[in-house]
């Protein structure tokens, strides 16, 4: 599988709440970036940081939370992709769509690395944390 394949197959899978098949392309050591003031924000590494403290929240927190890639690009190493985050709060009831460009390192067909960029106030403004 090329690294676009690999990337798409995890976004597949998170769809499908797949974890256990998440896990078989995250590599051991993944290093997750969130940006800071995103749900989850922060590094964590390893999968069951990853699980826990960042796709644990979108699910419990989130109203058909999803991302849609509308671009793959090949980086040789890895795999940016381009596209937007949709959802909507559950505590306010506020749905925000905010676009992103995210970068996944891919080593022997594992994801290894992923960094987050993306309007985080969008998000923030969902989430009722910011004066409207």
């Amino acid at each position: 599988m090329g690294n676009i394949e690999t990337v798409k197959k995890m976004y597949e899978l998170f769809a499908t709440r797949d974890n256990n098949a998440i896990r078989q392309i995250f590599g051991e050591n993944i290093k997750w970036n969130q940006m800071k003031g995103f749900p989850g924000g922060g590094q964590h590494i390893g999968a069951d940081a990853i699980f826990e403290k960042v796709f644990g929240g979108f699910r419990q927190n989130w109203t058909d939370w999803k991302a849609t890639i509308t671009r793959y690009i090949d980086s040789g190493d890895g795999v940016f992709v381009i596209g937007f985050y949709e959802g909507t709060f559950n505590t306010t009831g506020k749905y925000m769509k905010s676009d992103f460009a995210c970068e996944y390192k891919v080593k022997d067909g594992k994801i290894t690395e992923f960094n987050q960029y993306t309007d985080t106030f969008l998000i923030a403004q969902a989430m009722g944390l910011t004066k409207e």
